[in-house]
């Protein structure tokens, strides 16, 4: 068979808010404004510069059912470009998008191809006059898909398939718990299907969740929207030899990147070393996002002197509108999206072990819960309902034992600090 290549992507959610943003200036309102769309570009340039066969879109390519008339036509121009240099684009939709909601009538490039949303359709490319591949898709028809889409779609015969099968499909595979439970099913039901890939969407984290045949990705969103979604963003690039075998790139395509810090008080013992700490991590951060913009949320942690500056009404704000006064004009600016106040005050904790009253048995309790694995076993599986309710599933993420200890020391401090004051030292 001949070669060929494809690009998968998913999520594009273009015109999305940024969420948790405030108080930013034009230009910096302009730059988040943008990002989705130029995120969808570099995609677009992506295979146009790869001379890829076709392009595939794995759902949510708009962030609502009611997408905006802004997001429909730049959608469409990029496709055209894709379409003006002979490429092929194929999309489902999601549940960000779906069939139903809101669109524009709008004539669409000739060589773009949306699968519809009742069953599972079966289209053929080709190459040069020569059939390459079958791409099998179905759309969400409306957002509220909560059934094995999977059931929908055929299983290949091993001894009769002569084509690259592709299946396309926005859903939750396993037990993701960090996204709605739409199109639900498992990686054995993609598995017995005997395709070849599988390109996924609704997942916002890259992933690679099968490696040998089939070829199972999601390639996460192409530009991270909040502060849980870090790190670098893209699609992959997927390149088929004359073997029928796969093998797939990942390509950075996001336009602003988001971090997370956490910075330790424990060795900060002035205003002016916190303040040249944060000018320092904004370097860092310049350096790690390789010429991008990026936004980035601090979280203060550890115990010092300092704690008690830091609580003071007004001075972290006073803080943070200075970091932001000094990027305004950096055309590779790091906006500090916030400063978040983790630390706490220096704790004499020998002196608290051995007070025989309340706090002393207090302070006991949660040295058992922090060292005793039984005990913070239990405080755990009594939380449990907490992160298994459906309104818990939504708003709540799974903790690990880590950062479960780290969440009973910070229970202690505020229980401490309420009882006597802060005058731990």
């Amino acid at each position: 068979m001949k070669p060929f290549s494809f690009i998968h992507t998913a999520d594009l959610h273009l015109d999305s808010p940024f969420k948790g943003i405030s108080e930013v200036n034009e230009e910096i309102s302009s730059e988040l404004t943008e990002a989705t769309f130029k995120a969808f570009n570099k995609i677009i340039d992506l295979g146009i510069e790869k001379q890829i066969d076709f392009l595939l879109i794995a759902g949510d390519i708009y962030d609502g059912g009611d997408r905006s008339l802004r997001a429909q036509l730049r959608f469409r121009d990029g496709l055209k470009r894709l379409s003006d240099a002979g490429i092929k684009a194929f999309i489902v939709h999601g549940n960000h998008d779906p069939l139903d909601g809101w669109s524009v009538n709008l004539d669409w490039p000739k060589n773009v191809h949306i699968f519809k949303g009742k069953s599972v359709e079966k289209v053929s490319v080709e190459k040069d006059g020569e059939e390459i591949a079958q791409i099998y898709g179905i759309s969400f028809h409306n957002r509220e898909i909560k059934t094995n889409l999977t059931n929908k779609y055929p299983k290949m015969s091993q001894s009769k398939k002569a084509l690259f099968s592709i299946g396309m499909l926005h859903c939750n595979v396993g037990t993701n718990t960090e996204h709605e439970p739409y199109a639900p099913c498992t990686l054995q039901d993609l598995i017995i299907r005997n395709f070849d890939y599988w390109a996924l969407g609704h997942v916002h984290k890259k992933a690679i969740i099968n490696e040998d045949n089939p070829l199972v990705i999601y390639p996460g969103n192409p530009q991270g929207l909040h502060p849980r979604e870090t790190g670098a963003r893209g699609c992959f690039l997927v390149n088929v030899d004359e073997k029928g075998e796969p093998t797939a790139e990942f390509i950075e395509v996001d336009s602003m990147r988001w971090f997370v810090e956490e910075l330790s008080i424990d060795a900060l013992h002035t205003e002016q070393e916190l303040i040249s700490k944060l000018h320092n991590y904004i370097e860092k951060i310049r350096k790690e996002a390789m010429g991008r913009p990026s936004i980035c949320r601090i979280i203060l942690t550890g115990r010092g002197a300092l704690h008690s500056s830091i609580a003071r009404k007004g001075v972290l704000d006073d803080v943070l509108k200075d970091i932001r006064e000094n990027e305004e004009g950096e055309k590779q600016f790091v906006w500090i999206e916030s400063i978040e106040d983790y630390t706490n005050p220096e704790i004499d904790w020998k002196s608290l072990l051995e007070r025989k009253d309340f706090i002393g048995d207090l302070v006991k309790l949660f040295e058992e819960f922090s060292h005793d694995e039984n005990k913070m076993a239990e405080l755990k599986d009594s939380l449990d309902p907490l992160f298994t309710s459906p309104s818990g599933r939504k708003l709540l993420e799974s903790i690990d034992d880590e950062h479960f200890r780290y969440l009973i020391k910070k229970a202690e401090a505020l229980c401490l600090d309420k009882l006597i004051g802060g005058k731990f030292t």
